[in-house]
């Protein structure tokens, strides 16, 4: 099955860029939602959305994941 993937930057308000890897399966079973993370320099909780697919997105820099948000 074909991939497709994203490199998505975000910055928490404190200026900390956090990086996540954005994965898809195009035509396939996505789970749309976000992310909740822990932020790496100001210890702050922030939820980004992340689209779809949820479960097979990481976080790759910036954050520590600490749920998965699903949409309805």
């Amino acid at each position: 099955m074909d991939i497709e993937e994203a490199l998505m930057t975000v910055k928490c308000e404190c200026g900390n860029e956090i990086r996540i890897r954005k994965v898809w399966y195009p035509g396939g079973c996505n789970d749309y939602g976000s992310f909740e993370m822990l932020c790496n320099k100001c210890k702050k909780t922030i939820v980004v959305d992340v689209g779809r697919d949820v479960d097979a997105s990481e976080v790759i820099d910036g954050a520590e994941l600490i749920n998965k948000k699903y949409r309805d």
